[in-house]
């Protein structure tokens, strides 16, 4: 496949600093260019399309049985008191594939997946079930080596909501850190995960798995990776499958399987200089942020006032220097950001 050569030389900024910039005071580089060369990345997650296995998974995970059965996929276990579970084809049910204790779903790949509750409410009964108990799960898996400082990496997954879900809920995060995180009750884990994917649609199918990418900047040292829902109940946003009774004694769950996360970085082997300047020569004229997958991030461009001059999606990203009313803008450094991911820094417009 196609991959992207990028080559990163930035600055990188808070936006509550931009009252203080002076335009004139900041030389600004930045690289993004296509590589036709197509090559094999190594993916960072170890054990990431859940294959490998110590015995075959022969149960749900229970709160009584330690460890959890998830701990049988070699590298991912369950960072809190939530059962999160593992499938494989070596099992029968209520683990299996496809048939299992969650609905009927084949592996994306191979033979196995994970899965888990993302929300769930225990304890409470008919219209009063969001009464109970938070019961979250997530699934923890490790890196085959620490992520380095400035670099850029791309992390997809695949998800595929169960068919015993009575809600859909419309986002999924993935925190990555230097060490292993951990709570010991079902709550959601207290922490702001680097990459959020959020679905307005909300994550639906029960059928086909859905392929979320995208993109983000690594402080470095980053050795973990946990996966699931880290908003608790209240901005927790949920949407009913079914009308009327619900289908089950215990309906308001959503249970997500994973299989294929894939971390990898992109190469930062360019070496080139670049000015955007909006003259019409034919040379720079516009600045291009080429396709970094499905991802379909939004770039935003806003001015040092923090005013937004130009907004458009990733995939299709090319600013010729000028407003959303086709006004030029004039020479100066203005700031860009990219939804759902942590990038963002300054570029210098020159005419």
């Amino acid at each position: 496949y196609q991959l992207l050569n990028f080559f990163k030389n930035i600055t990188l900024f808070s936006l509550g600093f931009l009252p203080r910039i002076k335009p004139v005071c900041f030389i600004v580089l930045l690289h993004f260019i296509f590589s036709n060369t197509s090559f094999c990345q190594q993916n960072l997650v170890y054990n990431g399309d859940f294959e490998e296995y110590s015995s075959c998974p022969n149960n749900v995970s229970n709160p009584s049985e330690i460890p959890y059965q998830i701990e049988k996929c070699i590298g991912w276990t369950a960072p809190t008191y939530g059962t999160s579970d593992y499938f494989n084809a070596c099992s029968v049910f209520p683990v299996s594939v496809s048939d299992n204790f969650g609905g009927n779903q084949l592996p994306s790949s191979g033979n196995g997946y994970l899965g888990g509750y993302f929300t769930s409410y225990t304890g409470g009964s008919g219209t009063d079930s969001y009464s109970g108990i938070m019961w979250w799960e997530y699934l923890q898996g490790r890196l085959i080596e620490p992520l380095q400082n400035g670099k850029i990496y791309q992390l997809s997954l695949k998800v595929s909501l169960a068919e015993l879900s009575d809600l859909m809920i419309n986002e999924i995060g993935v925190f990555f850190s230097n060490n292993p995180i951990s709570s010991e009750n079902t709550s959601n884990l207290k922490v702001n995960p680097q990459c959020v994917f959020h679905n307005p649609s909300f994550f639906s199918d029960t059928t086909e798995w859905m392929y979320l990418e995208t993109i983000f900047l690594a402080d470095g040292g980053e050795k973990f990776i946990t996966i699931g829902n880290f908003k608790d109940d209240l901005t927790t946003d949920t949407l009913r499958r079914f009308d009327g009774e619900p289908l089950y004694s215990n309906p308001f769950v959503t249970y997500m399987f994973v299989d294929d996360v894939k971390l990898i970085e992109f190469p930062n082997d360019l070496n080139l200089t670049n000015v955007f300047s909006p003259n019409n020569d034919g040379i720079n004229d516009s600045l291009t942020f080429p396709s970094l997958g499905n991802g379909n991030h939004k770039v935003t461009v806003l001015n040092r006032w923090g005013n937004l001059i130009y907004e458009s999606t990733l995939n299709h990203f090319s600013w010729n220097g000028e407003d959303l009313e086709g006004k030029k803008c004039i020479d100066g450094t203005y700031f860009y950001r990219i939804d759902n991911t942590n990038i963002s820094g300054f570029i210098q417009l020159v005419r």
